[in-house]
This record gives structure tokens, C-alpha cells and sequence, in this order.
């Protein structure tokens, strides 16, 4: 059916609708050729789904919230993970992931991107760590300069996403040049926003510092280790990530 529209000559386009979908002629809106067939298409369309980037410096467990999304929700296709900073340096993805909370559901087309900091940070301190995990200088700088092409990457989805959930280390504290900078280009985006303060299954956590900095944002307490917390962080993507 959809074949014969698309194939078939423009001047049968209408005469094609009304047999094939018995649209009587008043329906049949009138418009250019290529806007009729997105508005065909939109028939089809059944449901949106909401675009969610997933946020924030390196090693703050954004991979493993992605990971205990796709557990939770898909059952197979995790991505990789590693103490060694920078280990997501490409942005990853998975489409149409339903989550379901409380009776609700959401589609989401669900983002993973690479650590965001700063140049300085990446060049120096981070650089450093790639050296002492026992990296050669030669694949220091490779993972320097791929980490570097995925912040970009990481940056520019800010453009094409309708939400973001922040991951962010409670064990660190949340007043820093990089949050500050990754929250304000989200917002400059008009990108919704949620906080997850994770990692407060360790003694050193202090979610509610998180919660105190970023008061003006949800923030959700959670731990991917061991999933304190992540039907919350579910119920506050679906109430707040509805529509852009």
C-alpha cells in the first residue's frame, strides 16, 4: 500500500489514498506533493520516541546507568565499562527502549555519551591516569585525542536531544567549572535536565551535597551497583522527559 504511493505518479497520489484507506475526498488534505507524503507517513507514526542524552564527567557511572537501563528494560546489548577514564569515547546508542514505572510508559531513544571535561583537565590530569593505568605514551595520546573528538561528538547532540539525565559521583564534590559548564549548555539547549547523585552505596557519599548544589534540578539518589533508588530515577525520566 505505502509502496503505491510512493511509486506510483503524483497526479494518482489522491485517487491512491481514497481507495486504499476509503479517506473520502474532503480529508485528503491539499497540499504540495512531498508534504502530503510526511503527513501519509505521520498516519503511521504512532508514538514519538523522546531522545535522552545520558551525562556527565568521566567515570560517574553514566555507562553503568545505561547498562542497568538496557537490563531492565531490553535484556541484552551492554556497553563497556572500565576504572580507566575516557572508556566511552564515542557517543553510544539504542533505539526505542519502553521504560515502565508506576502504571506509565515512555519510549525513549536512549544516548550514552563520553566524559565531559575540560581541556585542561583532559590534557593533564586525565592524561596522567592513562600513563599510570599502564598505557604506553603513544596510546596515552591516541585515547587523549579520541576522548577529545567524543567530547565534540558528546556537545553537539546537545543540539538534536530532548532531555538529559546528569550522572554525577556523590563521592565528589558537585561545585566544579565542569558541571557548571555541561549544565548550562544543556539548559542553554533547552534540554530538560534530571541529576543522578550515584554511587551512595559508598561511605563516602554525600548525595545530599548534590541535591543542595543543584537544587534549582530533580536529583535522584541512586546507586547502579547495586540498583538503590533506579525505580525512582525511572518515574522522574517518564513525569519529566513527556515532550520537549
Amino acid at each position: 500500500m505505502l509502496l503505491n504511493i510512493l511509486t506510483r505518479p503524483q497526479q494518482n497520489l489522491k485517487h491512491i489514498l481514497i481507495q486504499s484507506f476509503y479517506l473520502p475526498c474532503f480529508l485528503i488534505p491539499t497540499m504540495p506533493y512531498r508534504r502530503l507524503l510526511r503527513w501519509i507517513t505521520g498516519l503511521f507514526r504512532l508514538k514519538k520516541s523522546i531522545k535522552i542524552g545520558i551525562y556527565g564527567p568521566p567515570n560517574s557511572g553514566k555507562t553503568s546507568l545505561a547498562n542497568r537501563i538496557i537490563a531492565d528494560f531490553v535484556g541484552s546489548g551492554e556497553w563497556k565499562v572500565s576504572p580507566i577514564p575516557h572508556e566511552t569515547r564515542r557517543v553510544q546508542s539504542m533505539r526505542e527502549v519502553v521504560l515502565r514505572s508506576g502504571g506509565k510508559t515512555l519510549t525513549i531513544d536512549l544516548f550514552d555519551m563520553p566524559g565531559i571535561t575540560t581541556r585542561d583537565e583532559l590534557h593533564s590530569d586525565y592524561f596522567d591516569e592513562f600513563i599510570l593505568s599502564g598505557m604506553n605514551e603513544d596510546e596515552a595520546k591516541k585515547r587523549l585525542d579520541e576522548a577529545t573528538e567524543g567530547i565534540k561528538e558528546a556537545v553537539s547532540h546537545m543540539r538534536r536531544i530532548d532531555g538529559a539525565v546528569v550522572v554525577l559521583d556523590s563521592t565528589k564534590n558537585p561545585y566544579n567549572r565542569v558541571n557548571a559548564l555541561l549544565l548550562g549548555v544543556l539548559r542553554a539547549n533547552n534540554v530538560k535536565v534530571i541529576v543522578a547523585a550515584n554511587k551512595i552505596d559508598l561511605s563516602e557519599a554525600d548525595a545530599g551535597k548534590v541535591r543542595r548544589a543543584l537544587h534549582k534540578y530533580p536529583v535522584v539518589e541512586i546507586s547502579c551497583t547495586d540498583g538503590t533508588n533506579m525505580e525512582k530515577l525511572y518515574e522522574s525520566i517518564i513525569e519529566h522527559m513527556h515532550g520537549k
